[in-house]
């Protein structure tokens, strides 16, 4: 009897045991469409560690020369991923006044670390990623530099004002501008230089600082936190601990 109510007794606590031991909440994740979410719809983040992610679109699915949306409103410590489509564009920094030239010659005072991405040929729809980091509540502005791009009204800003330097004034500035002028070094960027494949990777963490953003060209999924399970095997151990002592009471 005495050792029935010992056998019994253990399995209830080792059940006890085991669940608590393989029992784990998830942690929140970020929606992951072909990189960080949908254009314009930033992934918001609350907790685990998280990061608000912003995504732009260098051209679009109709092939027009855009970035869409051309303005967007970031906090510092955000993240602005650009998702590239079809045919060939790239992302630099300008800034207001020669919105088609690298802020590298335009500006110098303010670009040590200036980002570029290079030139991203692709035929698929958002797959390569260039992301950047906002350091700065500053209005940071950009431009694509292929062909006539720029003067097309391939320009952009994260943080651009409502009144006075306004993303519409910078785009009529850049329709009239004499030259579409690629930066003359390389791509600056955490790493490698040129954008990559969004599949399966994981979220990039920052890059080359700049007067007003962080970046690195990365193929990941911004700000995507995955929850692996808990590990089993001290449950299972202490399954064992205790069958071992049930039989050790039963020989003798």
């Amino acid at each position: 009897m005495q050792i029935s109510t010992f056998i019994a007794t253990s399995l209830l606590c080792a059940g006890a045991i085991a669940q608590s031991t393989i029992s784990m909440s998830a942690a929140p994740m970020a929606s992951s469409a072909g990189g960080a979410g949908a254009a314009g719809s930033p992934t918001q983040s609350a907790a685990g560690g998280m990061t608000t992610v912003h995504v732009i679109k260098a051209g679009n699915e109709a092939g027009e020369l855009v970035f869409a949306p051309n303005n967007i409103q970031a906090n510092v410590g955000d993240m602005v991923q650009f998702q590239f489509y079809p045919k060939n564009h790239s992302v630099v920094m300008s800034n207001f006044a020669q919105p088609c030239v690298p802020i590298q010659q335009s500006d110098p005072a303010n670009a040590a670390n200036a980002f570029f991405s290079g030139f991203v040929p692709t035929t698929e729809m958002g797959r390569l990623t260039y992301t950047i980091q906002v350091t700065s509540p500053k209005p940071i502005w950009f431009y694509c530099s292929q062909g006539k791009h720029c003067q097309a009204g391939m320009v952009g800003a994260i943080n651009a004002p409502a009144q006075g330097n306004t993303i519409d004034a910078f785009a009529a500035a850049a329709k009239n501008a004499p030259n579409n002028v690629t930066p003359a070094g390389p791509p600056a960027a955490a790493g490698s230089g040129a954008a990559s494949s969004s599949a399966g990777t994981t979220a990039p963490t920052g890059g080359a600082t700049t007067p007003s953003g962080a970046s690195s060209a990365s193929g990941a999924a911004p700000a995507q936190q995955t929850t692996n399970a808990a590990p089993r095997t001290g449950a299972e151990g202490l399954l064992g601990l205790v069958f071992a002592a049930v039989v050790g009471v039963v020989v003798l």
